[in-house]
């Protein structure tokens, strides 16, 4: 469409309604409007003769893994078991759901994290802003006073002015160079999208890893309890048979040595469950008092992993959509900054009223107007447009090579913890024969002492396997926990492929 009828039918639409002050652009432009056709004609002649080939249209970004090759689906999995419909749901436990909730609704971080994304988004209805003309309605009134000199005697005079006028401006996106900005913007705003995403999920993620260290801190807090009371127990019989003369006072020091240890522990584990509570509550945007209530215990994996998880599972993560929309972003801000050596077209109009009476400014006999098209280009700017260039395009490098490595990343952590889960799992089922077996040694080793065919140093060795195969075990329960939330995490969530829509 020619760029006069354009703005012909521009005006057409255009009706300002200000009470009595009503007029419309269309009724003083179009006795001038072959003239402008004219005007307007000239400047686009001039505009094309100055191109060049200063710089083409907008263009599709690069391929930004040109040259390597993703897998169709990962490497691992255990079995053909079809997973749960929600990774949170997989644990079973309504109360870490309710605390997951929680920590959604009032972590401080995850507020600013929403914010930065309300601040992209007032950017892009800004970038879409310029693309519409812009009508701005003004009021002005001034009063002077001169002075003349006639003789020797000096009169003077004052005068008044109303003036009233609308002011219309347009800048013709001929080259597209306010499209690709608004691209732009609309990348960085699906960029933010995916950073608060990726915030929730991360936020969900530490709210379940930190229960769970909490469980296992009050687990092995317990156990604690009970090797102490075991070892004290056993003093307390090792001292009474010392008094009969029927115990060596080695065995009663080695004992008491052991009570000691214990009770050491136990004031460890009571201060790693104080501080897993605080951090949990920190989380949860609540003061760290120490006061949330304690689990009752770790809960027990029955979802296992699906075998053949496809590759396309990485394209979900909200880190890999977020670095993939700053690439994009970046390469159309590469375009725009291009088209910045082109010529720019403006259009702009004026319309209102100028008198010395207040009570004329709706007279349209004192009307005043006036119509005018704009073309600008840059001849020399000292570089400045060329240093842009250069920036823009080291910067889409930056994002490009930043989405291929966090890319590879998310691939690499999805690998390991899925090989952690077999390994995990194989670990898990030896420790629990090592429980088992220490059980059984000590009980052997505590017969063998009373009929005096060991020592107590063999007890006390047994009981030692004993509670450090069991604080193995919950260690490694929790391992595995914090393994598939990790999985969860490097996946984007649960095991369930995307809907193609």
């Amino acid at each position: 469409m020619a760029v006069p009828r354009l703005f012909a039918q521009l005006s057409d639409q255009i009706r300002v309604n200000s009470g009595p002050l009503s007029m419309t652009i269309s009724h003083w432009a179009q006795g001038e409007m072959n003239s402008l056709n004219h005007y307007i004609g000239l400047l686009l002649f001039t505009t094309l003769v100055g191109l060049n080939g200063c710089a083409g249209p907008s263009s599709s970004a690069p391929d930004a893994f040109a040259g390597l090759a993703w897998p169709q689906q990962f490497s691992n999995g255990q079995t053909n078991t079809p997973a749960g419909a929600g990774w949170l749901t997989d644990f079973n436990d309504r109360t870490l759901e309710a605390l997951v909730q929680e920590s959604l609704a009032n972590n401080p971080d995850l507020r600013v994290t929403a914010a930065k994304l309300d601040a992209a988004q007032a950017a892009l209805r800004i970038a879409g802003a310029d693309l519409t003309p812009s009508l701005t309605l003004k009021a002005a009134t001034s009063r002077v006073k001169r002075n003349n000199t006639s003789g020797f005697s000096i009169t003077s005079s004052r005068t008044e002015r109303y003036s009233p006028s609308m002011d219309l401006a347009w800048e013709l996106d001929i080259w597209g160079r306010l499209r690709d900005s608004q691209f732009a913007s609309r990348m960085d705003a699906e960029q933010a999208a995916a950073n608060l995403q990726a915030a929730r999920l991360s936020l969900a993620a530490n709210t379940a890893k930190g229960w769970f260290d909490l469980a296992e801190t009050e687990l092995q807090t317990q156990l604690a309890i009970q090797t102490h009371q075991s070892y004290t127990n056993n003093l307390a019989v090792l001292e009474e048979g010392l008094q009969r003369g029927l115990t060596k006072a080695l065995d009663v020091r080695l004992m008491r040595t052991s009570a000691r240890n214990a009770e050491s522990t136990l004031l460890q584990r009571q201060r790693e469950r104080d501080a897993s509570r605080r951090a949990l509550e920190i989380l949860l945007g609540r003061y760290p008092k120490s006061e949330i209530a304690l689990s009752a215990g770790l809960p027990t994996l029955t979802n296992t992993v699906p075998a053949g998880l496809p590759a396309q599972l990485i394209e979900r993560r909200p880190d890999v959509l977020a670095t993939q929309r700053a690439y994009l972003a970046a390469h159309r801000r590469v375009d725009s900054a291009r088209k910045d050596r082109l010529p720019k077209i403006s259009l702009s109009a004026s319309a209102g009223t100028s008198t010395s009476e207040l009570k004329d400014v709706l007279d349209v006999n004192n009307n005043i107007w006036n119509l005018a098209a704009n073309l600008s280009r840059p001849i020399f700017d000292g570089g400045r447009i060329r240093s842009n260039i250069d920036r823009t395009r080291a910067l889409r490098e930056q994002a490009r090579y930043t989405y291929v490595q966090t890319t590879l990343q998310a691939f690499a952590e999805v690998e390991t913890t899925l090989n952690a889960e077999t390994f995990l799992t194989q670990q898990e089922t030896a420790l629990r024969a090592a429980v088992q077996e220490a059980i059984e040694a000590e009980k052997l080793a505590q017969e063998d002492y009373l009929a005096g065919l060991a020592d107590i140093v063999t007890v006390l060795e047994s009981q030692r396997r004993v509670f450090d195969a069991k604080r193995s075990l919950l260690q490694l329960q929790n391992q595995r926990l914090q393994n598939r939330i990790d999985l969860y995490l490097a996946l984007g969530g649960e095991f369930a492929v995307p809907n193609p829509q």
